[in-house]
């Protein structure tokens, strides 16, 4: 698998949010901790993310990666809910950030208009204290990871920490955008090519239909955005941001001739962009962050707060309360945006026809394939190539010397010498394919390199 599937997988079990594994238990002996968890049975709330890990640990190189820096062991706030998995020798650490936690969702809406929220600093400070605490060097590879404020705060550390020479990838799946702030305060921090060098480490993986990704100002390159086929029903509004649903199917029960939801250990197909629902809540986002910063603090605060009473606490973490001027905000300028995004643009109008006439925001997708090419390990295959060819090249020169040293009686041969010619002929076809095949190669990267430069101008 490559780190980015691993990484979904292991933003996967971070939702199981089971506490009980001892630091140094491998994913394998936690799920064999987890197979005898209620909520992990089938029926139980966690059954799909435990069906995912299950199917993907099966493959070693993620079975095998030791849990380690636990936040609910090293005295962390209930947000900062991260840990990190790596490797048996070390050479590889994943930093990975649950989403959103009870309590959270204000720190959500603070983080479209502040620089910084006190969650994000939290974040932070917990991936300070695991690089000084297990003395991690440049020599091991580090990836950063998180889905929806989870991502985010990945995000965030990949920005901020002092230690950025560690970062060497950041995988944010479904996570959130930052305020104009924000984004001002590392480029001056950094500087223009500071800045760059640090969000080029960021790749962003997000359910076509999601529509979190797309609020604040996204500082993901736009050539490194990947969409992935998240098969969700209309009515499963809440399944759209779900990570499991980027690892689902829809299977036909012949018994009842009804198509059930099937998960599995490996991440669906990329697609070529967002679904209606994804595209219109991009539309909705840009609208709110164009209002004045007051409103938008507003709208932000009144529909992070709604969003808040949906779990245990009514209130922020960090104590943050809705006041009646937030509420004014929303009435006044939220809802209008609203209404306008929904039925006076074409994403609102394609969104409205979709959930009601159809069972899926998702693009019809028939005969479309994604590639993601590794330019440099494609590359690395031209020199042996052409050095094969100039091999068989030498071995037709020697059937050829062959035939001119025969002997007179052997030249007489006619079956001999005809076997010889023919044995040279088809050498010297092996090595101009060989050779043909290392144009065409170099031909390929070729366009991948322009098509990726193209999408990024067009996006």
């Amino acid at each position: 698998m490559s780190e980015e599937e691993i990484s979904m997988v292991l933003n996967t079990f971070m939702y199981i949010d089971y506490k009980e594994a001892d630091d140094g238990m491998t994913l394998n002996e936690i799920l064999s901790e987890l197979s005898r968890h209620p909520d992990c049975a089938e029926g139980g709330i966690h059954f799909g993310e435990y069906t995912v890990l299950r199917q993907a640990a099966q493959d070693p190189q993620i079975g095998n990666l030791v849990i380690d820096n636990q936040s609910c062991l090293m005295g962390c706030d209930s947000g900062t809910a991260a840990c990190t998995f790596s490797s048996r020798d070390g050479s590889s650490i994943y930093v990975v950030y649950r989403g959103t936690g009870d309590g959270e969702w204000p720190d959500n809406g603070l983080g479209m208009t502040q620089k910084s929220t006190r969650q994000q600093e939290r974040a932070l400070e917990y991936f300070d204290r695991v690089v000084e605490r297990n003395q991690i060097s440049p020599s091991q590879r580090v990836i950063v990871t998180g889905h929806s404020k989870g991502g985010n705060k990945a995000q965030y550390v990949t920005m901020s920490t002092q230690y950025g020479e560690l970062v060497d990838a950041c995988y944010n799946i479904d996570g959130q955008g930052f305020s104009q702030k924000a984004i001002d305060g590392w480029k001056e921090a950094y500087g223009e090519s500071g800045f760059e060098k640090r969000r080029r480490r960021i790749t962003g993986i997000f359910g076509e239909n999601d529509y979190v990704n797309v609020l604040g100002n996204s500082i993901v390159p736009k050539n490194q955005i990947f969409y992935v086929k998240t098969p969700v029903q209309v009515q499963n509004f809440a399944g759209y941001h779900d990570i499991k649903y980027m690892f689902a199917s829809r299977v036909l029960n012949e018994s009842t001739g009804e198509y059930d939801t099937v998960f599995g250990g490996r991440k669906n197909d990329y697609v070529m962009g967002q679904g209606k629902l994804g595209s219109y809540a991009a539309v909705l986002s840009g609208l709110l962050m164009r209002m004045e910063p007051e409103r938008r603090d507003g709208c932000a605060a009144t529909l992070m707060q709604l969003m808040e009473l949906g779990g245990e606490r009514k209130t922020g973490l960090n104590g943050e309360r809705l006041t009646l001027s937030d509420i004014g905000d929303f009435v006044s300028a939220g809802i209008p945006a609203v209404a306008d995004s929904v039925f006076y643009t074409g994403q609102g109008r394609e969104m409205l026809a979709a959930a009601f006439c159809r069972k899926s925001f998702s693009q019809d997708m028939k005969g479309c394939l994604i590639v993601k090419a590794g330019y440099s390990k494609m590359a690395a295959q031209i020199e042996p190539l052409r050095n094969l060819a100039l091999e068989v090249r030498k071995r037709k020169e020697e059937a050829q010397s062959v035939s001119e040293r025969l002997p007179n009686f052997a030249k007489n041969s006619w079956l001999l010498c005809r076997s010889l010619k023919r044995e040279a002929e088809n050498l010297e076809g092996e090595a101009a394919s060989l050779q043909e095949l290392s144009e065409v190669l170099e031909k390929i990267i070729k366009i991948y390199m322009e098509t990726d430069v193209r999408t990024a101008e067009t996006w």
